[in-house]
């Protein structure tokens, strides 16, 4: 039986009671069913299919991250930023699919403030195309931690992310090694060795930062069945190229990965601990052995230039950035202006053969400490939120179980002594860690369920898309391995 309607009304304008279309028949409702099916189906693959992609490419990133110099496309950049590019195009278009927008922590809101407080220096800074390209940088690496926010939400994808980085610095270890066997000139600054076109300072605490990723994954990484021994290997290779690199401020800021010794140690069974110790012993031996007594002689004046020296004049650099600061101390000069303010400060450019931590002479002026850095460039504003978005970062890391306590804590404090003497405000790794911290902190927070895992609230409904509702188990590469 056919509905009637009213002149001029088309026959398609609407539905009756029953489920029919104005003017045509009803459709049974194991008919309205399957159809409903499959048009919610094919949409929940379309959107895992884009999550899944966001992921791999953010995947990517993280693993291109320690040795991104090595490969630079001209006009464009790194390839890690071709890498996240297409993480941020393809992540976008599965947040549009899905419908579905994470939302943010508190650590996110502090990093918006931060990132727009940058821009705004633009209006008043010391040179404003420095600070344009800057402000677009810290853009950048904000949108790098809403990808892990949104796509790395399961602590199985965090530490696939981890683990990702930890490869990556088996690339960059096995570089300086590579270079210090061959004895390649472009990659030595006098005595020194370093890899992938880095500066060996910002190297060695790259793979600083992967000794406790590495303690904690050869302890939690239950996926890999021969994870002591290759986190072990990993080790003895990333001690041996910091070494090598003869960074004070990289072997210094690996002191905080010891923190995690202890607590790693006691997650591994006796032959998992026989191993690691054997480990040990072959890294004691083959650092006698291999690494060359330039390095050992730098590096044996960390006592003596922390009492009475200048740390490669860097103390001179802060003493001057102190006195640019008493002149705009609460706007600031202006985000990456710190160089030209300095060197204008002093009525001349402050070029030397240590401003690159022992690289080649009349390199350009850094401030060789983030946070003189970021009170100089951005003033008391900025640093109040960039120690904000770190103490709340502290604050998160306390508050997990011991073992994860511990090795965010070591995280935390290897990166903080390794930047009290690198400029490394804007720096992918720091981000990084920040990010991936605050995920792993959401996933700790118990459910509706009381369950431990992803945040009740994972994500908000925007009001555009298909309005896809996916399985928890299956979302987000749940079933990664």
């Amino acid at each position: 039986m056919l509905v009637k309607h009213s002149p001029g009304t088309p026959p398609s304008a609407g539905l009756d009671r029953r489920g029919s279309v104005w003017g045509r028949p009803a459709l049974g409702k194991n008919a309205r069913a399957f159809l409903g099916r499959n048009t919610n189906s094919a949409n929940a693959g379309n959107t895992r299919f884009l999550q899944k992609a966001a992921y791999f490419f953010l995947w990517l990133f993280a693993f291109a991250m320690p040795w991104e110099n090595a490969i630079v496309i001209p006009g464009f950049g790194t390839v890690s930023r071709a890498v996240g590019l297409a993480a941020f195009g393809v992540g976008l278009l599965a947040v549009l699919d899905s419908g579905r927008f994470r939302v943010p922590a508190v650590q996110h809101a502090l990093m918006v403030l931060f990132v727009t407080w940058v821009g705004l220096t633009y209006f008043w800074s010391f040179d404003p195309s420095r600070t344009r390209i800057a402000a677009v940088t810290f853009l950048q690496l904000l949108v790098m931690v809403w990808l892990i926010w949104q796509f790395a939400q399961t602590r199985k994808q965090q530490l696939l992310l981890l683990r990702a980085f930890v490869l990556g610095t088996v690339v960059s270890s096995t570089a300086i090694v590579v270079s210090f066997l061959t004895g390649s000139s472009s990659e030595s600054y006098y005595g020194r060795y370093t890899g992938l076109g880095f500066n060996p300072g910002d190297l060695a605490l790259i793979l600083a930062l992967s000794l406790p990723i590495s303690l904690y994954l050869a302890a939690r990484d239950e996926g890999w069945r021969f994870r002591v021994w290759f986190y072990g290997a990993h080790l003895v290779l990333a001690i041996s190229a910091i070494l090598l690199t003869a960074s004070r401020g990289g072997l210094i800021a690996s002191s905080g990965a010891l923190l995690m010794v202890p607590v790693a140690f006691s997650q591994l069974t006796r032959g998992q601990k026989t191993v690691g110790l054997a480990l040990v012993a072959l890294l004691g031996v083959g650092a006698g052995f291999v690494v060359p007594q330039s390095s050992w002689s730098r590096l044996s004046t960390i006592g003596t230039e922390v009492s009475s020296g200048t740390l490669n004049e860097r103390t001179m650099i802060w003493q001057a950035g102190w006195v640019v600061f008493g002149q705009s101390p609460f706007r600031g000069v202006g985000a990456a202006a710190f160089a030209p303010s300095v060197e204008h400060a002093l009525g001349m450019p402050f070029h030397g053969s240590s401003m690159n931590d022992g690289g080649p002479a009349n390199v350009e002026l850094v401030a060789h400490n983030t946070f003189i850095s970021v009170l100089v460039e951005q003033g008391v504003v900025g640093f109040a939120l960039f120690l904000g978005i770190f103490l709340t970062l502290v604050i998160s890391a306390w508050r997990f179980p011991v073992v994860d306590r511990a090795f965010w804590l070591s995280v935390l404090l290897t990166w903080a002594i390794g930047v009290s003497s690198l400029t490394w405000e804007d720096r992918k790794p720091s981000w990084f860690i920040f990010g991936i911290l605050i995920a792993a902190a959401a996933a700790q927070i118990p459910s509706v369920s009381g369950v431990r895992g992803p945040r009740a609230t994972t994500g908000h409904r925007l009001q555009f898309g298909p309005q896809t509702q996916i399985p928890a188990r299956d979302s987000l590469l749940g079933r990664w391995s």
